[in-house]
């Protein structure tokens, strides 16, 4: 009697087997024997259902990817290439299409986008294991609860809407209904927007802020290096209107997104900084900037306080703003040496200035020179109107 050939499994499974796949969840790797049995193996529905065989051979199953999909799992909506497969073997073509989907996929949106979604998911799994709903796939009625269970919490609607974004990610990537574009989702979210209204309380940091604060670094600092260094990142981060993000690092592991030296130049006869922006908030893609900042008059010149801290700053590639052992300057140092001098320097309601004060008050300085609104936009690399909550104009 011939062998029992085994079973050929299809690219992608139909619809009223396959499974959605929660978020974090990784596939069960089969072993040989698993991947060689027959039809009667596993239970209709599962995932060796749907895992992906290029060829006629049976093939083992692949690495857990780092996403909740793998590519046999794609949903039957998406659109499928006509061009035909190289004539690689199979095991390899199927890491090779498992790699290079993982890849496309963590590339389609930034990190910190990865991480709020991560942060989101979870908070909605342990909401729904604490109130015993069902998790994967998501509901109307869970999502509702989990909505209203934020808001009682106290929780910012921005936040909220971000966690809300997590799921609807993860819905469209399977090609699961999404139940966070409902209308009465949309409803709860509004209300929660008016209800939670609350004024931004950062101050804006004026010329002249700037100029007692970088005066009195010497005395806040504990060396000249660190005084040169806060000095010039201060006057730059208010002069290029900087994002802090831009200037600094979260840890000290550098990042692709901080400025580094080699994206600065001084041209001595046009007397110009040059800084080239190669990734911002806007610029996800890196099309890149290109910054120019005169020199100026008096203490607060870019010009000459970056050419000083040039001339003592270790001569090494990476990170534009470092210590003298070459560490990168982190968010916390910059906001800590800031609150310092700020209360060294005895200024009413110190705690309401804030690393993005900078930004907030190089705006508003230029918003009560005259300029338009979009020169603002295009000195500050915006996108849209939300420019015109940084413009903190004085009440009379």
């Amino acid at each position: 009697m011939p062998p029992r050939r085994p079973k050929r499994m299809k690219m992608s499974a139909s619809k009223d087997s396959e499974q959605p796949v929660e978020p974090g969840q990784t596939p069960t790797p089969r072993s040989s024997e698993e991947a060689h049995g027959s039809e009667d193996d596993s239970p209709p529905g599962s995932t060796t259902d749907t895992l992906a065989v290029p060829t006629h051979a049976s093939i083992p199953p692949v690495v857990p990817s780092v996403h909740s999909m793998i590519v046999g799992q794609i949903p039957p909506s998406c659109t499928k290439r006509k061009d035909q497969p190289p004539t690689y073997p199979p095991v390899f073509l199927q890491h090779y299409l498992q790699s290079e989907f993982d890849r496309l996929l963590d590339a389609a949106v930034s990190e910190n986008t990865h991480k709020v979604q991560k942060v989101g998911i979870l908070s909605y799994k342990n909401f729904c294991r604490r109130t015993g709903l069902a998790y994967w796939p998501p509901t109307l009625c869970s999502v509702v609860q989990y909505l209203v269970h934020l808001s009682s919490s106290g929780l910012a609607y921005s936040t909220a809407r971000s966690y809300l974004s997590a799921i609807s990610y993860h819905c469209k990537l399977q090609g699961i209904d999404d139940p966070t574009s409902e209308f009465l989702i949309t409803k709860l979210l509004q209300g929660m927007k008016r209800l939670n209204q609350k004024s931004d309380r950062r101050l804006p940091i004026t010329k002249n802020m700037l100029e007692k604060i970088i005066l009195i670094l010497p005395c806040t600092c504990t060396n000249s290096y660190e005084a040169d260094l806060f000095a010039a990142a201060f006057s730059l981060a208010f002069h290029g209107l900087f994002r802090v993000g831009e200037l600094t690092v979260h840890s000290r592991i550098p990042n692709n997104t901080v400025l580094k030296r080699e994206n600065l130049t001084l041209d001595p006869v046009k007397q110009l900084l040059l800084i080239n922006i190669q990734h911002s908030k806007t610029d996800q893609v890196g099309k890149g900037t290109i910054l120019q900042i005169e020199k100026l008059e008096g203490a607060l010149c870019p010009f000459k306080l970056v050419e000083k801290y040039l001339s003592v700053r270790p001569r090494v590639p990476g990170p534009l703003f470092c210590h003298f052992d070459t560490s990168p300057l982190t968010r916390y140092q910059f906001t800590a040496v800031l609150t310092k001098a700020i209360t060294r320097l005895k200024i009413p309601e110190h705690t309401r200035y804030k690393s993005h004060s900078f930004r907030i008050g190089a705006s508003t300085e230029l918003a009560m020179r005259g300029f338009s609104s979009e020169t603002i936009k295009k000195c500050g690399r915006w996108k849209s109107s939300c420019y015109k909550s940084y413009i903190r104009l004085p009440k009379f």
